[in-house]
Formats: C-alpha cells, structure tokens, sequence
C-alpha cells in the first residue's frame, strides 16, 4: 500500500527536538500508527494497548512493563491504560529527554484527561485526522499560511477529479492509498468496530439500535446548527442524551463543531454551534447515500459540499498545528457567512457555494457582513468551478484548489 506523506510531520519532529513526550490523537484509521512508525523507522520501540495481554501486563505490573522497553517508545493507543502515566512522568522526571515516549490515542476527552493529569508541560499534543486533499494529492506546504495562499493560484485548473465521487469517497488514509478497497465493506467494517470496541468498551452509550438512528440522522443534517431537542423529538430520547451522545462523536473524532463568531455582537446572532463530520464519505455512508450523482444534486447536496469544503479548513488548522481560530456567523437566520477565519486579530470571511456560475447574490452576504464586523476586507468564495476569478472584492476560486 502506498504511503503518503503527512502535513503534520513538521510539527513533529519540532515539538519531539524538545518535549519528552508526545500525544498524537485522532480518530481511528487516521494514519497515527503509520506516521510514527514511518518517522521514527529504527530509532523508537513499538507496542499496541489493543492487544488484551498487553493491557493486562500494564495492570498487573506498570513499572516492570515499562522496564522490558528501551526509549524511544511508541505506545499505540494509550487511553486503554491511563495508570501507566505516572509512571511516565516519573521515568521523565528522573531523567528528562526530549523524545522519550510517543504516545496515540483514539479518544480525545480520555486521551487529554490522561495528559493534563499526568504529563502537563511534558509532552505536546497534536491531532491526526484523515487526510486532507492536498495530502491526497501528495501537496506538501510548508505552512497554513502557504496552503491559504495556494488557493489564490491557478487561473485554471487541470484536474480529472469530480465533486460528488470525491466527497463521498472521504479521505481516510486506507481508502485512499488503496484503490482495491471497497468503499461501502470498509466503512461498514469501520462503522461498527466504532460502535463494538470503542463506544461499548468506553462509553455506557444506552441502546446501541437507536444510538445507530441517531449517527444516521446526524449524517443527513450534518453542517446544520445543532438542535439538541430536535434529535430527542425525532429520536424518542432525552435533551442529555442527545448532549451526551455528540460529546461522544467529538471526543471520538467522528465529528468537530464550529462555534458562532458572537464578539461584540450581542444577541444579535444564532448562538448555538454547527456541526460537520470530520469525513465525508463517513457521513455519506452513515446517511445511507452511495450515489455521487445525489450529492451534488440531491436536497442534501449544499449541505455536503458545505460540509466537504468547512473539513478541509479544520483539517488543515489541525495539521498545521496552527493556532488560527475558526467560526461562523449567522444573522438571526437572514443571513449567514459559512466561515470566519482569525487570524491575527483580523477577520477574514469565506463562502461555500456548490454552484459553478457565481453571481451577485452569491456575494451579499459579504457586504452585510462588513456591516456588522470589521474584516480584513478581501472575501474568498469556494465554489464548483474550474476558474479562479476575482469579482467586487472576493476571490472566487474552487474547491479542487483545497
């Protein structure tokens, strides 16, 4: 299978030059174990928390566990034995080095409890997640900003890729650098190791039937503004439960929220948060569509490609380690702009639009937007076309660009 190089790498071997550990979380099937094993070949020792003798060798006896291993040492899934951390952070006390453990992990909140219990200050923590596109197309950048920019070039653009069988292939590493893979077998293998291993094993999730509505039903709304009583209505459960269930999706990085932007705006927005799945294939197969023609012209289609391009800017916030901050604005459900990146105290604002003819009314909302906050005052419009054009201040450019 081919490998292919990972945007992340960089912050990795920055951060190793100097912390004594490292976390590299993310949801399965990320690419963490293969990352690692690839940049650290020869240098680091291996071993998986998956496997049940392990974990109960870690139970019975963490010192002499840690003792049977020279460092570097890559401990794969970790949040299965969170009483090996003290131990940890003694073996890094005694004798501080940069680059002594590398840890992965699957589950966010259990993995970041671990950390700031028992290795705050000492190790660094980055996240793993399906590749990007320009990972999948084996563009490497050497910073966000040089990612941001790159969607500015081209003036057309030469690429055999289509929209709809793009999105609803995802980007899973597996899925991608093995086109022998069936797309609907490995996501349904995938779908229910995630509910069988890790929900049932960590999680007292109720149900597992109506917690498999509720994934379905969260796929067809995904990059809507979540509606915790809508789910309870539709699902016959309770407002907790549903709270409960989508802080399982985002610790297990199925999905990511994106906060309203509300700073000195008052009550004048929507401030309740939207949702996106991490991966679009995910999602499409969740919402039971294995059609590409349906996504970009089905009801949900704005929706998914929505959904398709806000991923691809989170992916890359967390690739690049960069501490950029992401929202998006909607006015009292008249108005609303897709995507607000800060950055350096500036604002700037992006629109997804599926369509490939971009008009006057694709760009109002920027206008009504500079009416309410200050922005950096160019605007960015990701869109279905070929060509990169710049028209009343916006730059309209495509999402194969991504």
């Amino acid at each position: 299978m081919k490998y292919f190089n990972r945007q992340l790498s960089s912050a990795i071997n920055r951060a190793v030059s100097t912390f004594p550990a490292l976390a590299v979380v993310g949801p399965r099937q990320s690419g963490k174990t293969t990352l690692l094993k690839k940049m650290f070949a020869g240098k680091a020792q291996f071993v998986s928390m998956e496997k049940p003798d392990n974990r109960l060798w870690v139970k019975e006896d963490p010192k002499g566990f840690l003792n049977n291993f020279q460092y570097p040492l890559i401990i794969d899934e970790f949040q299965y034995v969170p009483e090996l951390m003290p131990y940890i952070k003694e073996i890094i006390d005694n004798n501080r080095q940069a680059g002594m453990f590398y840890l992965t992990g699957s589950q966010q909140f259990s993995v970041m409890k671990n950390l700031s219990e028992s290795l705050a200050g000492r190790a660094a923590v980055m996240t793993l997640l399906p590749f990007s596109s320009s990972e999948a197309k084996e563009d490497i950048f050497k910073s966000w900003e040089d990612w941001f920019f790159h969607l500015t070039e081209n003036k057309v653009i030469q690429s055999g890729r289509k929209t709809g069988p793009a999105i609803i292939q995802g980007f899973y590493p597996e899925i991608i650098s093995n086109p022998e893979v069936d797309r609907d077998i490995w996501f349904s293998s995938y779908v229910q190791t995630y509910l069988e291993r890790d929900l049932q094993g960590l999680y007292d999730i109720g149900n597992l039937d109506t917690f498999y509505q509720f994934l379905t039903l969260a796929a067809a709304r995904c990059g809507s503004i979540l509606n915790y009583s809508s789910f309870a209505s539709d699902l016959g459960v309770s407002i907790p439960t549903v709270k409960k269930w989508f802080s399982i999706l985002e610790a297990s990085f199925i999905i990511f929220k994106l906060q309203p932007y509300s700073r000195n705006i008052g009550k004048r927005i929507i401030k309740s948060p939207k949702y996106y799945f991490i991966d679009t294939g995910l999602a499409a197969y969740l919402a039971g569509i294995n059609n590409p023609d349906y996504l970009v012209r089905g009801n949900t289609a704005g929706q998914f490609f929505e959904n398709f391009v806000i991923s691809e800017f989170y992916k890359n916030k967390k690739h690049f380690n960069s501490n950029l901050n992401i929202y998006y604005i909607n006015y009292r459900n008249l108005w609303e702009i897709d995507l607000l990146i800060e950055k350096n105290m500036e604002l700037i604002p992006v629109e997804v639009k599926l369509s490939a003819t971009i008009g006057p009314v694709h760009l109002k909302n920027f206008d009504k937007l500079r009416a309410l906050v200050k922005t950096s005052g160019s605007n960015y419009l990701v869109c279905n076309s070929p060509e990169i054009i710049t028209r009343r201040n916006t730059l309209i450019t495509s999402w194969l660009n991504l």
